[in-house]
């Protein structure tokens, strides 16, 4: 299961890139537009939602108390004695936590006024959060020599660095009485630095992590935390300073303090590993009582601001590579010659720094190749005593493998020299083919706006006919409005809104699991964080006339392909066949959101992020695909969600999973769509994907990313097709499909290595008795073909 990110939300504002080109002036005009529908008040919409999950809300909200001040107490009118009410505990009247599912108590102090019968929650004892200054200059604002922390403000004087809390209500503060739910009532700190930053992760590109973020207004220093987390206690104590700097943007030097295993994965098969650990696949994890999570924290002379949003160390890890696996490669350090150009390796085995075992595309420089004559040593007996020097042609080829820093030279032997520049261009055009492709909306954070700048009423809201797929009534809610351009949206009625990671949470998977909310561009909270203002790249018109236009095509589409006598199983093969035999991947959509960072594109881009491009265009990136997949299996009867997160740890990218017989598969048909490799990614298990498909906590609740987990692998595409075998038998079948054509395309288990497909493929050619195969393995698919 993927480790559960726990992020704080720190800013009023959140954003959904793409980010597109607009103008304040169509935002101002939206309301303007015609449309159809009948309209409907706010409050009746939120009413009857709510009413729609009342049974599954565990908690009542109350208002939320809003900027307390770092040492103010909590101060809770009672109306009953409740030394003479039979009460142990002050916890079991009101007790105050660190996260949204109320299992991580603050060790608050508490006092009782008997005379004005009110009940004063004390900050904790120790705060959380704070910024340690063990390896600080004495002269860093903040920092005393009395003190282990900067800016320390002395015990129980200090809610800390988080940027918000939950206050529960277990009782009625008239009678004592037990309450049918808990009330919970969201409360925010106020910070010397009203504002904190808001991070963005990517991978560079030699393959270390880069935490970027926007200007902090009023901080001129900023802070790479490293903070312990326990499940039972939250975030405790203050963290450890990773590095700082005035500039917006850091990455550490190397990778080696990410690392979070004591066994990898290529270690594992070590006879001395497994006579300590036993026989298995998985790396194996570094013992510890803490997580590690990474933050950024900006500060002034005056004090800080709260921590920004957090990432798990081990989801960083999982992303970024550790070391190239030259051990397990062909021929180990024989690895980078080949024998021909269509010998030339396309993948190279990578250790991320979680352990795992990845194989990474290599990216060649084929301008920088050069033929050249080197002087090797040769020689056929044992004892070498008649090793010689012999002078041979080679091509050298540098590269640089995906997503890393690691670097090589294939060199290549048994060429034509008249014709080589030109053979070494078929093996550009392969690896072209071969490349995985991606291409999702990315999130930031935006400057405020006022409620004046975006126009639009927030009382009134369009009715929708289209279903909405969400996990909460917030989500639904949310979903519901932006289905029909809502550029307001009146938060009134949802108190636990004022929790930014929850609002953020179901925002997101508002958009992301209702595909026809068309062209979002950023969102806000205005009104006293009563009103979440949002901008589109389209007028509401315009928008409704393509998600006609995408409604009746994927109506179209199903009728075509789907019919009543199909299993689940035949409906989902049907749907990826569809989009597979019909789409095309929009590379020119990829190079300019690439180009832009994945924060804007160009406007005549913008269909190739939506279920439009693919549908109705015949062309998009994968949030495209994705969008359109779920839109075809939900018109098809079929269960279904989209998947945010990142293609090999690097790109952002949206996929699919799919509950096929009551059990959720991975389905990727951007990637099946290949025409070397088909289908490598169907129907996959969470535990092989991930070596692929790197999951993030964007696409649903937090809360509900555990459900939608796929275990098994029953249903893989080349199992269903009989092509599955395995590694010491696959070589015949390999020999039987050649026999039948010029090509074969199988698979065996997700672990294969270079040294067992060079053992399968030695076996073919015995068998097969042609010289002049080639051909290349990824996730256990193997391709082999006869190049005559």
């Amino acid at each position: 299961m993927k480790e559960k990110r726990r992020r704080q939300a720190v800013s009023l504002f959140l954003v959904l890139a793409i980010l597109m080109t607009g103008c304040q002036g169509k935002q101002q005009a939206q309301d303007s537009q015609e449309r159809s529908g009948e309209k409907i008040e706010a409050g009746k919409l939120a009413q009857s939602v709510r009413d729609k999950y009342a049974d599954e809300e565990k908690y009542e909200y109350g208002e939320p108390i809003t900027d307390i001040a770092r040492d103010e107490h909590l101060k809770i009118q009672m109306g009953f004695d409740i030394m003479n009410a039979g009460f142990d505990q002050y916890t079991q009247i009101v007790q105050v936590f660190q996260n949204a599912e109320l299992t991580q108590s603050v060790g608050t102090g508490f006092k009782w006024d008997e005379e004005k019968q009110v009940i004063s929650i004390t900050p904790p004892k120790w705060s959380a959060g704070g910024i340690s200054n063990a390896e600080l200059d004495k002269d860093v604002p903040g920092n005393k020599s009395t003190s282990t922390e900067l800016f320390d403000k002395g015990e129980s004087k200090d809610w800390g660095n988080l940027p918000q809390y939950y206050l529960v209500q277990y009782v009625d503060l008239e009678t004592g009485e037990t309450l049918a739910k808990p009330i919970v009532t969201i409360v925010t700190v106020d910070h010397e630095v009203k504002k904190a930053p808001k991070v963005s992760l990517r991978i560079s590109e030699d393959g270390l992590p880069e935490f970027s973020w926007k200007k902090v207004p009023g901080a001129d220093t900023y802070y790479i935390m490293e903070m312990n987390y326990s499940k039972e206690s939250g975030f405790s104590g203050a963290g450890w300073v990773q590095g700082h700097t005035k500039k917006t943007k850091w990455k550490p030097e190397s990778a080696t303090h990410l690392v979070t295993f004591t066994v990898s994965e290529a270690q594992r098969i070590e006879d001395y590993n497994i006579e300590k650990y036993g026989e298995g696949t998985d790396p194996i994890p570094k013992d510890g009582v803490y997580e590690t999570y990474y933050c950024v924290i900006a500060a002034s002379k005056d004090g800080t601001s709260a921590i920004s949003n957090t990432f798990n160390e081990k989801e960083i890890a999982r992303r970024v590579p550790y070391s190239e696996e030259v051990g397990i490669s062909r021929e180990k350090e024989g690895s980078n010659y080949a024998d021909g150009f269509a010998n030339m390796p396309s993948y190279k085995w990578v250790t991320m720094c979680d352990g795992t075992l990845v194989q990474k595309m290599i990216n060649y420089d084929f301008q920088e190749a050069e033929k050249v004559v080197e002087t090797w040593g040769e020689y056929e007996k044992e004892d070498m005593s008649d090793l010689h020097n012999v002078e041979v042609d080679v091509v050298r080829v540098p590269y640089v493998i995906e997503g890393t820093g690691f670097t090589g030279i294939v060199k290549v032997q048994n060429f034509n020299s008249e014709t080589w520049e030109k053979d070494l261009k078929e093996i550009e055009k392969r690896q072209e083919q071969l490349r995985n492709r991606a291409g999702a909306r990315d999130i930031e954070i935006e400057e405020a706006q006022t409620e004046d700048e975006a126009g639009g009423d927030s009382q009134n809201v369009y009715e929708t006919d289209y279903k909405i797929t969400a996990n909460s009534a917030l989500s639904e809610y949310l979903a519901a409005n932006m289905l029909t351009g809502a550029s307001m949206i009146d938060l009134s009625d949802f108190p636990e809104s004022a929790d930014q990671q929850y609002l953020s949470d179901a925002w997101m998977e508002a958009v992301y699991q209702n595909p026809l909310i068309l062209g979002v561009k950023s969102a806000g909270i205005a009104d006293g964080e009563k009103t979440l203002m949002v901008q589109y790249d389209t007028d509401p018109a315009a928008m409704e006339e393509k998600q006609k236009e995408i409604a009746e095509e994927v109506k179209r589409v199903t009728g075509e392909i789907i019919t009543d006598d199909m299993s689940e199983l035949d409906k989902e093969l049907a749907i990826n066949q569809y989009l597979c035999d019909t789409a095309e991947y929009d590379m020119d959509a990829l190079d300019n959101a690439e180009k832009n960072n994945f924060e804007t594109v160009d406007e005549q881009f913008n269909d190739s992020f939506t279920p439009y491009g693919v549908l109705l265009n015949k062309s998009g990136v994968c949030a495209s695909y994705a969008g359109a997949f779920k839109l075809l299996a939900d018109e098809a009867g079929l269960e279904s969600i989209v998947v945010t997160g990142n293609l090999e740890g690097e790109l952002p990218h949206a996929w699919n999973k799919i509950k096929i017989d009551g059990e959720w598969q991975i389905v990727d048909s951007t990637n099946n769509d290949n025409e070397l490799i088909f289908n490598a990614l169907l129907n996959l298990p969470d535990k092989a994907a991930g070596k692929v498909l790197v999951e993030d906590d964007r696409y649903v609740l937090d809360t509900r990313i555990a459900h939608y987990q796929a275990p098994t692998d029953k249903m893989e595409y080349y199992r269903l097709q009989n092509k599955y075998f395995q590694k010491d038998q696959i070589a015949d079948s390999l020999t039987a499909e050649l026999k039948k054509g010029n090509a074969a395309v199988l698979r065996t288990d997700y672990d294969l290595n270079d040294q067992q497909f060079n053992d399968i493929a030695m076996k073919v050619l015995e068998e097969y008795g042609n010289d002049d195969l080639a051909g290349y393995y990824w996730m256990g698919v193997i391709y082999l073909t006869d190049q005559e």
